[in-house]
């Protein structure tokens, strides 16, 4: 395995002790490395959500905080980290020969330390489906289809001020977690962040009943340049079910150690081992 490879799969690690810290946005300017990535159209739009999320369930009230976006195209809805974002278009831009790695270097570094949200959720509307891909500890992507979720939503009385709209709150279950969502009804966009959708407005906030996992919207703009859609490449990916790539993640946190090592790519020294520990395991899907 390259050097580069193994230090960006260290600094993954790290990230998990990291806090999220401010990245340029003009990073996000120009087309993605298509050699890399299936892209399917521009968005309209592209949402702004702060996410904070508990890593220990036993401690909901130690947050860790990242940026989440949602973009929303005719057909397509993309959410994801925009951590990841920024890496990739850093990436692509060192693909292209635009910029060097030693150059981009601290960018790169400062994207991985502020990724929050590991999915990335591609969803067709019109079908009713998406796509979800993600990395459970190691280098390696893996993907999985299913329907988009068809949410029982309870509308329920009082409303909320956020971001200057006024919202009205709901409730749902989803995976395993029961959510208050606050939404408004003045923004006819029936989406919100990570899987949550149909509700009669754009949601503006949603967190479970455990206080573990809080998305609130921080910014919403018509975007006016190129702001992609896109997937990774099949070639980039293994495909895998739910069910599968859960218990991958279930099994990482319990010893990351084996998961990094696991298939004899990568090697860690003994005193680097003997400082990996076991991880809390609070997925935002309890089922």
């Amino acid at each position: 395995m390259r050097k580069g490879t193994i230090l960006l799969l260290l600094l993954s690690l790290c990230a998990m002790f990291s806090q999220a810290q401010t990245i340029d946005f003009s990073q996000l300017k120009g087309k993605w490395d298509t050699t890399r990535t299936v892209q399917y159209e521009a968005a309209q739009y592209q949402i702004t959500y702060e996410f904070k999320y508990a890593k220990d369930a036993k401690y909901p009230n130690v947050k860790r905080t990242a940026t989440t976006i949602l973009r929303v195209g005719n057909q397509y809805n993309l959410f994801t980290d925009y951590g990841l974002l920024a890496f990739d278009s850093i990436s692509a831009s060192i693909a292209r020969g635009e910029t060097t790695s030693t150059a981009s270097g601290p960018k790169l570094i400062t994207a991985l330390k502020g990724m929050g949200l590991k999915e990335l959720i591609l969803q067709n509307r019109k079908q009713r489906t998406e796509i979800i891909q993600r990395k459970v500890g190691g280098i390696q992507r893996y993907q999985y289809e299913e329907p988009i979720p068809e949410l029982k939503w309870e509308l329920m009385e009082g409303d909320s001020i956020i971001a200057g709209y006024t919202c009205q709150k709901a409730k749902t279950h989803l995976f395993g977690r029961d959510y208050i969502a606050w939404y408004a009804p003045e923004m006819e966009l029936p989406y919100g962040p990570y899987k949550f959708n149909g509700l009669p407005g754009l949601i503006f906030k949603v967190q479970d009943t455990q206080d573990n996992f809080v998305f609130t919207l921080t910014g919403l703009q018509k975007v006016k340049g190129y702001a992609p859609i896109y997937i990774y490449d099949k070639n980039e990916v293994i495909k895998s079910s739910r069910k599968a790539i859960r218990q991958m993640y279930k099994n990482t946190c319990n010893d990351p150690l084996k998961a990094l090592t696991g298939d004899g790519t990568v090697t860690v020294s003994g005193d680097v081992s003997a400082t990996v520990n076991a991880k809390p395991y609070n997925p935002i899907e309890q089922e």
